[in-house]
């Protein structure tokens, strides 16, 4: 399927694809982000950031609430998080993490690897600009105020921030190899499927797994460590949770978490469906 351009995409007929044929629309998909104008990469990247921003906005309201069990809050809130990936999937937005399967594109050597990093560094820092744009609005709102029972979305908010800036390095890096080999997964199996329900489906699950078990999301820890710092700065939660709550405890947790989804993207997923199905000859 050598002829197979950005383009017409719509060109493979098949319900569910699987095997050479879901690699070989990866690699096409890969070269449309490749192709794609910096002004439009980095319009849709803003978005990308602003979309998974809610989805985690939409968990930490959900997790506010202490009479919640320790699996009803991690499941629920994984599924409400789960509308973040949804959006981007079904509406078309540039999320780094995601991009990490441009690798197979370029394995394959459809497009240089100097156009995967290009496209990974305007989509980090378009998704990071736009998770910031939405941080802003969501202060703005005063949201953090509103009760859930004994607690508030505040405190939430300092409660996640602080949780994640205080894990050590390793455990940063290894929990987002295992975010990113779930979110891959679910952009992976979003190219099989052809109607909004298939893409939907294969999203929530992969989704819903990595937040209960507390992995690492760089794009979303973009939004919900800057929302932990707002809260802090405004008084809520502990005196130990506010005192970790700070720009350079962020970008610890960011860097590390960026290079980990990076291994998890592109090494368990990318690479392995390159090798397993990969057209030879």
């Amino acid at each position: 399927m050598a002829d197979l351009q950005p383009e017409n995409l719509d060109a493979i007929k098949p319900d569910c694809l699987a095997g050479t044929a879901l690699e070989q629309k990866a690699e096409a998909v890969g070269l449309a982000k490749s192709q794609m104008e910096i002004g439009r990469t980095i319009v849709l990247a803003l978005m990308a950031g602003a979309l998974i921003g809610t989805g985690a906005l939409f968990m930490t309201c959900v997790k506010a609430d202490p009479t919640l069990g320790f699996a009803a809050s991690n499941i629920l809130g994984g599924f409400c998080f789960s509308l973040g990936l949804i959006c981007v999937i079904v509406a078309g937005a540039e999320l780094f993490t995601g991009n990490c399967l441009m690798v197979i594109g370029a394995a394959s050597k459809r497009f240089a690897w100097a156009r995967v990093f290009k496209n990974w560094v305007i989509v980090w820092l378009g998704n990071f600009a736009g998770s910031l744009i939405l941080a802003g609005i969501v202060f703005g709102c005063g949201i953090m105020a509103i009760k859930a029972g004994d607690n508030t979305i505040g405190a939430q908010m300092v409660t996640v921030a602080s949780g994640k800036i205080g894990l050590d390095a390793g455990q940063i890096f290894f929990r987002a190899i295992m975010c990113n080999f779930l979110v891959c997964l679910a952009v992976w199996m979003g190219f099989a499927g052809r109607t909004v329900i298939d893409k939907i489906f294969t999203t929530i699950f992969p989704v819903m797994a990595f937040v209960a078990m507390g992995f690492e999301h760089c794009v979303a820890n973009m939004f919900l460590l800057p929302m932990g710092i707002f809260a802090a700065a405004c008084g809520f939660g502990t005196e130990a949770q506010m005192a970790l709550c700070n720009w350079g405890g962020a970008f610890y947790n960011i860097g590390l978490a960026t290079l980990g989804n990076i291994v998890g993207g592109c090494v368990f997923v990318g690479l392995v469906y390159w090798i397993g199905y990969r057209k030879k000859g």
